[in-house]
């Protein structure tokens, strides 16, 4: 069973494609199906992840992604790459009233996704256009 890649490019041409007729998608599989649609019709040999899709669309400009999460139990020490887009995360500080400078929680700097001391688990994502 062979299959093809579709370029970045064309990931984000669909995308846009589908944003532009719908102006929402309220979870990524409903896009990933909707692009799906678009990309086969290019070439019926392409294979597209969900993963990868989110990662594309979080770079196109003129779309915004919302991101609902769920608070879990679990206490988060350290986290080193974004559970969204993969990129750095870094630590949001505070300072007490004896002047130490303790973690609070955790910022992405790419992407809007962020967590407190307890980890906040994606649940959704909506695709808007802006």
């Amino acid at each position: 069973m062979q299959y093809r890649i579709p370029s970045d490019e064309e990931i984000a041409k669909a995308v846009l494609k589908v944003l532009r007729s719908k102006h929402v998608v309220e979870s990524q599989a409903e896009l990933l199906r909707e692009v799906m649609k678009h990309l086969t019709r290019v070439n019926g040999e392409y294979r597209l992840s969900g993963k990868r899709l989110r990662k594309i669309a979080l770079r196109i400009p003129e779309v915004k992604v919302e991101i609902r999460c769920k608070i879990t139990d679990r206490l988060v020490d350290s986290l080193d790459t974004c559970p969204v887009c993969g990129e750095r995360m870094e630590k949001i500080e505070n300072m007490t009233l004896e002047g130490e400078r303790i973690t609070i929680g955790f910022r992405c700097t790419f992407c809007p996704y962020w967590t407190g001391r307890k980890l906040r688990v994606p649940t959704r994502y909506i695709f808007r256009l802006r």
